[in-house]
């Protein structure tokens, strides 16, 4: 017998769901040729059917550093997964199918790839999510747009200082979250989410010129959370429901700012094969440090989801906002309305879509001396996913935002224009 005739064997038993057979006919390969690549790929696969982890492992990984054409990589970066995963280490087989699709040799060997890893990390009960961004912005302060403004109904303008204006800068962002799911089924499932936020900001030489007593750490925010949340299916339909507990704590400038407790709920239904709406609502309690207000926040929302017959996806969303304070700028009713497009192909190499948000705000405090205040803006951005510069199932993302705000009293006019690059999942 020769050795591709073995191999066509040990294939053959594997298929007829006899791995110890396979195992056998394996290592005789490997007895004649350590380095039989085949071989190593059919051990790993007959160890993993057999339960011997520990052995599958290290047949995958001899067959990795052999590895050299694209679709040897992508096999034996497929067995590893298998082998992870069959022993519970959903987590690492992750990582090792996005290996998989990036040296998939055709875009069939791909979608498997990526179908397998969507597999595992529904079955798996920890998911973390990290995302890095350098975003250069126009307004990192949400200072004023004015460098003058009327106060107290005096007949003539105060200039603002430096830092109460619009200071230019670059923003660096990270964020990270991971949750685990205490307990599941297909239809219902408990978990516990723990979220660290921070971003700080480096001003330009122009903004460090105009406000020499500030930098841009000053505006530094950072925020730390926990969840708890229940989401569940309902059989008709398969439309999610969800509430959820959050607890946590936020800072600004290196100082805490305030404590917040949240509950929210949101459901889902579906009302037609290409169409779904949802309602949401959040309570939340806000506790103010270092002298910052208390204040309490109810906002209800609700929204919709439409597939376009070109397959374009198009969302719409309606939300108000009620919040309550002894802080004139923190005790205000809010309105808004936004829509997103999402392509259905991508354009040049990039996966783009577009959204837009309308808002307005009226506040019925007193400010300098004023009483009333109203605030209306309006919010573009335009997201591009470098689909063409993937690598592992990451890819380039560039988003463009633009926001203006006109307020009844100029010492809130706002324009802030950024610039964000970063990084997502394809998949």
């Amino acid at each position: 017998m020769t050795p591709a005739e073995l191999r066509a064997l040990a294939a053959e038993a594997l298929a007829r769901a006899a791995p110890d057979r396979a195992l056998v006919y394996a290592d005789a390969l490997l007895a004649r040729d350590d380095g039989d690549f085949e071989a190593l790929v059919l051990r790993a696969r007959a160890a993993r059917d057999l339960g011997r982890a520990r052995a599958a492992r290290a047949a995958a990984m001899a067959a990795w550093r052999r590895a050299e054409a694209p679709g040897e990589r992508h096999a034996s970066a497929l067995v590893m997964a298998q082998a992870l995963a069959s022993s519970g280490q959903r987590t690492r087989a992750q990582w090792w199918l996005r290996r998989a699709a990036h040296h998939a040799p055709t875009a069939a060997a791909r979608q498997r790839a990526v179908r397998d890893f969507r597999y595992v990390r529904g079955r798996n009960p920890w998911s973390t999510e990290i995302s890095i961004s350098v975003a250069p912005r126009s307004n990192v302060n949400g200072g004023s747009l004015q460098s003058t403004t009327r106060l107290y109904d005096l007949p003539f303008d105060f200039r603002l200082r430096g830092s109460a204006q619009a200071l230019a800068g670059t923003e660096v962002a990270a964020d990270v979250s991971t949750r685990y799911r205490l307990r599941g089924s297909e239809r219902r499932k408990t978990e516990a989410t723990l979220r660290a936020h921070y971003r700080t900001y480096r001003l330009t030489d122009a903004a460090r010129d105009r406000a020499p007593d500030v930098a841009g750490s000053d505006f530094a925010f950072g925020s730390l959370s926990a969840t708890l949340s229940e989401t569940w299916r309902s059989r008709a339909d398969r439309a999610p429901r969800r509430v959820a507990a959050t607890v946590g704590q936020a800072w600004y400038g290196g100082e805490p700012y305030l404590g917040f407790v949240q509950l929210s709920g949101a459901r889902h239904w579906v009302t037609g094969a290409r169409s779904a709406v949802h309602l949401s609502l959040m309570a939340e309690a806000q506790q103010g440090r270092g002298g910052i207000a208390d204040s309490r926040k109810l906002r209800g929302g609700a929204g919709a989801t439409r597939r376009l017959e070109a397959g374009h996806r198009l969302r719409l969303h309606l939300a108000a906002t009620a919040s309550r304070s002894e802080s004139a700028a923190r005790d205000y009713d809010g309105l808004e309305v936004g829509a997103r497009l999402d392509l259905a192909e991508p354009v040049l190499g990039m996966a783009l879509d577009f959204g837009v948000r309308v808002a307005g705000e009226r506040y019925a405090g007193s400010f300098f001396g004023m009483t009333g205040r109203e605030d209306a803006s309006i919010a573009v951005d335009v997201r591009a996913d470098l689909t063409g510069l993937e690598q592992y199932g990451f890819m380039p993302s560039v988003t463009l935002r633009a926001e203006r705000t006109e307020s009844t009293l100029g010492l809130y006019d706002t324009e802030k224009l950024g610039l964000e690059l970063g990084w997502r999942s394809a998949f």
